[in-house]
């Protein structure tokens, strides 16, 4: 969101609401951003949370009211459509504010009841919808109010185009850029990569991402690594940690591969794109709207551990294909995802709002 609104601040003033605690405050008030926080609560399997929800609904509901007054604020733009704070702010203020809901997951992917309840609320509560993909659009209706907005292209690059020219000791690198998440892949591309390996032992994989503090995610990482050690591979495959120079990561890389079961955008595709390193994603929602299977990427079906093995030998295997991939997904992206599809497409929707 930070990408969109950067852009657009000589024309429209944007105050930030946070959790509470968030760590993304100080960079937003490095952008010069006014930055407020509130004890958001989320639906969790958590009784306790359960227990608050609705009540913490309705007082953040308030307090968002308020500080929209106090800002002078006649849109609230809400960040993903579980958060429901702002119908309440909308309902306070008698219809005077407007409410923009951007949809960032893939509601396919959610708890059916919760996800139908969250799309009812957004099209009946919000004045626009907006999808990150057409893949999350289809889950809503026709309606004109529902339009799909896709996620700014990555800043300027600060390093040169890799020339994905042969290495000289021969390996090809793989990268998979993800947080440790059970269903983001990282362990179907392990899968992959030992079929792979198998057949082409120049292979090399690493992963780099966070864990986000959580014991489950940190469990999950230490699955991965067991299943290394297990299958003796802990000299081609590495495990890293969060990386802040994404765009130095993706360009030493030879390919990059994105086997999430579950995505509504995917900027690690689009990163990779954009950044031009040939890219292998699962048809798993946003990925297949970001390039042109076999002209500027592979896209591989949603799970299947052959298909994303032979596909990772393919492009392994062929250096000049690799290099044809990266040109043409630079060229694509650029076309598809600049400014008028973007945050010019936003500002456009708050002038309308």
């Amino acid at each position: 969101m930070r990408h969109a609104t950067g852009p657009l601040c000589e024309a429209v003033r944007f105050a930030y609401v946070l959790p509470t605690g968030s760590t993304a405050r100080a960079l937003l008030e490095a952008d010069g951003y006014r930055v407020h926080e509130l004890p958001f609560v989320e639906i969790s399997r958590r009784k306790a949370d359960l227990l608050r929800y609705v009540p913490m609904l309705l007082l953040n509901g308030w307090r968002l009211y308020r500080l929209a007054w106090h800002e002078g604020a006649q849109i609230i733009h809400l960040n993903d459509f579980y958060n429901l704070t702002g119908y309440v702010a909308k309902a306070l203020s008698l219809g005077r504010l407007r409410v923009v809901t951007h949809v960032r997951f893939l509601p396919q992917s959610l708890v059916q009841p919760l996800a139908r309840t969250w799309r009812w609320l957004a099209e009946h509560g919000a004045d626009r919808v907006v999808c990150v993909s057409e893949a999350v659009r289809s889950y809503f209706g026709a309606a004109a109010k529902n339009q799909v907005i896709y996620d700014p292209l990555p800043g300027i690059e600060r390093y040169p185009a890799p020339a994905h020219l042969p290495r000289p000791d021969a390996t090809v690198q793989l990268l998979y850029i993800s947080n440790y998440i059970q269903g983001k892949g990282q362990d179907i591309a392990l899968s992959a990569f030992q079929q792979a390996y198998t057949i082409d032992s120049r292979l090399r994989l690493r992963f780099v991402g966070g864990d986000m503090g959580m014991a489950k995610n940190q469990a999950f990482r230490q699955q991965l690594e067991a299943t290394v050690a297990q299958n003796g591979l802990q000299a081609v495959v590495q495990f890293d940690g969060f990386a802040s120079d994404v765009e130095a990561e993706v360009k030493a890389a030879d390919i990059l591969l994105n086997f999430s079961e579950s995505e509504s955008f995917s900027l690690t595709c689009l990163d990779a794109l954009y950044y031009g390193t040939p890219l292998i994603a699962s048809d798993c929602g946003g990925p297949a709207e970001l390039f042109e299977n076999g002209r500027s990427g592979l896209l591989v079906p949603n799970r299947d551990v052959a298909a994303m093995a032979t596909a990772i030998t393919k492009l392994a295997a062929d250096a000049q294909l690799r290099a044809k991939f990266a040109e043409a997904g630079r060229q694509f992206v650029r076309q598809k995802f600049g400014p008028a599809s973007s945050y010019q497409a936003l500002a456009a929707l708050y002038q309308q709002v």
